[in-house]
């Protein structure tokens, strides 16, 4: 049973290490606009490229990602999303210029919200775009870089090299988690 699981894990590295690049890079620029989760392909990136050529390589995808996801959602689907809601009795968040950069972060590190919800929201919103497009890639690119390192480590045979990346994506969850607490507490201090 184990020779089998064995063959198994080495013929998905194979065949994940033989991905062509361009792919995984349209891959993570365009799936997520559409629901697909971004990590296990930034697992696969981090197998087929490594943590360092395949930071490069996400944030260059990520750049025309979280681009064209704002652009659709503030521009063409916010008209009909609000309607929708005001039939229903609700509206579209809105946010004041000096509260987006709190929100954006918010938004970005509140665990559940898949990627592209996230994204949408921020569009919805119509926060600053630069603003948006500069803490979205600075948190993102935090979780990337955990995600790549442990699909690095599947290419390792030492078990410690994995055990290292499982440790450093729990520590960035514990860090995104304190910093979501922190937020949330100041702006309360902020609302009293």
């Amino acid at each position: 049973m184990t020779e089998w699981i064995s063959h198994v894990w080495s013929e998905f590295l194979h065949v994940v290490g033989g991905t062509n690049p361009v792919l995984l890079f349209l891959a993570i620029a365009f799936l997520p606009l559409i629901g697909f989760p971004a990590s296990p392909l930034l697992v696969a990136i981090g197998i087929r490229l490594g943590t360092a050529t395949g930071m490069l390589f996400v944030g260059a995808a990520y750049l025309i990602n979280f681009t064209a996801g704002y652009w659709l959602a503030r521009r063409w689907f916010r008209a009909p999303l609000g309607r929708w809601l005001e039939r229903r009795g609700q509206r579209l968040p809105e946010v004041a210029a000096g509260d987006e950069t709190q929100f954006i972060l918010l938004v970005r590190i509140t665990p559940g919200p898949p990627l592209f919800m996230q994204t949408y929201t921020l569009g919805f919103a119509r926060v600053h775009f630069g603003r948006y497009l500069l803490y979205s890639m600075l948190v993102q690119m935090g979780y990337t870089f955990a995600f790549l390192s442990f699909g690095q480590s599947l290419n390792s045979k030492a078990i410690w090299h994995t055990m290292l990346a499982v440790g450093l994506l729990v520590g960035v969850a514990l860090a995104v988690n304190l910093l979501r607490k922190w937020l949330v507490a100041r702006r309360a201090a902020e609302l009293k």
